[in-house]
């Protein structure tokens, strides 16, 4: 069995290692980003950026960051070499809609679904900071016919906990972007009411503590708002297909706390942030609200510093911030100080 992996990043990367270390020799992954390669071969991963090097494979495990339209997942299977009797996994969140143009895409390429190729959607699921692979928690799966799903159950019931077979591949498709969405529109709330207590002079870790001793009830904390890759992307493909006042709401919103957050600092102040990555817990700059924040400070013609536990000094100068390596409280006499779960002052 030859196994490829389709895109590098935090996800497939994840993906291909688990995939790796269950059938040892038997895979390799490919991503168009040279130094992403380079960096890996350096640590000895069998990866490529050269799609005419995947002859043969058995099975295809795409998880290229989407683009909002789909393009880069359109763009990866433009170069496969698809053999007959391949399974071909999509493992990327979709915009609604896109399983379909997908296999309207291989059957104009000749190859029809459940009989020259198996064609199956298992929309990646992985929690960083709290799962260690994409395969820890229980999968989705949809298809176009019985035949690709009793593929893809083959391989993918020996991999994770629980498979979940729906019949209809938009419901596949739609259950990530709802998950994502799910959670934008209840951090969205959350900082709606963080915002209430402020301005009323509550404590909201103390209304998430009286609130959350219900079992049935998680209000979450906030941040620097609504950041990452996923949530608000998905919040974008959700919004085109479903049109609705409440996502609308959310994310107007968010962009309404963090203008808040940015417009009670001013100018011409020194600012220290104390957090930085995308997620408390994950040492990741990349779609970081806080960096948004930082940016956003500096232009307003702030003098901002940034701390962040999961980076070092050295680390966070490399990728051009300022930064201090002690200080107390003598040291912050005047300065504006704004916490990642404490951003309103």
């Amino acid at each position: 069995m030859k196994i490829a992996v389709v895109g590098l990043g935090n996800i497939g990367f994840n993906l291909f290692s688990y995939i790796n270390k269950k059938y040892p020799n038997s895979v390799v992954g490919v991503d168009i980003d040279a130094g992403r390669v380079n960096d890996l071969r350096s640590q000895g991963y069998r990866v490529t950026t050269d799609y005419r090097a995947l002859t043969g494979i058995d099975i295809w495990l795409l998880a290229p960051s989407t683009g909002d339209q789909g393009e880069n997942l359109f763009a990866a299977l433009g170069e496969m070499i698809i053999c007959p009797g391949a399974l071909i996994s999509i493992e990327s969140t979709l915009p609604p809609g896109t399983m379909e143009l997908v296999r309207k895409y291989l059957e104009g390429k000749g190859y029809r679904c459940g009989q020259d190729v198996y064609l199956i959607h298992v929309p990646h699921r992985v929690m960083f900071g709290v799962d260690e692979t994409v395969c820890d928690t229980p999968r989705v799966m949809g298809a176009f016919t019985q035949a690709c799903r009793d593929k893809g159950r083959q391989f993918y019931e020996p991999l994770v906990p629980q498979l979940v077979e729906v019949e209809d591949v938009r419901i596949a498709e739609l259950s990530k972007v709802v998950e994502n969405v799910k959670r934008y529109v209840d951090v969205a709330f959350a900082q709606e009411l963080y915002q209430y207590c402020k301005d009323q002079g509550m404590d909201f870790a103390e209304l998430r503590k009286a609130v959350n001793s219900k079992s049935n009830v998680e209000l979450l904390g906030t941040d620097w708002g609504i950041g990452g890759e996923c949530l608000p992307k998905d919040m974008r493909f959700l919004r085109k297909v479903c049109p609705s006042p409440l996502l609308e709401g959310a994310a107007i919103a968010d962009q309404e706390y963090r203008d808040r957050i940015l417009q009670q600092v001013g100018t011409h102040q020194n600012v220290l942030i104390k957090g930085l990555s995308y997620k408390a817990g994950v040492k990741d700059l990349k779609h970081s609200r806080g960096v948004d924040l930082v940016r956003a400070l500096e232009e307003a013609g702030n003098t901002v510093w940034v701390v962040d536990p999961l980076f070092t000094p050295e680390e966070l100068e490399a990728a051009g911030f300022k930064t201090v390596e002690k200080f107390d409280e003598a040291d912050l006499q005047g300065w504006i100080v704004l916490e990642r779960e404490k951003a309103l002052k």
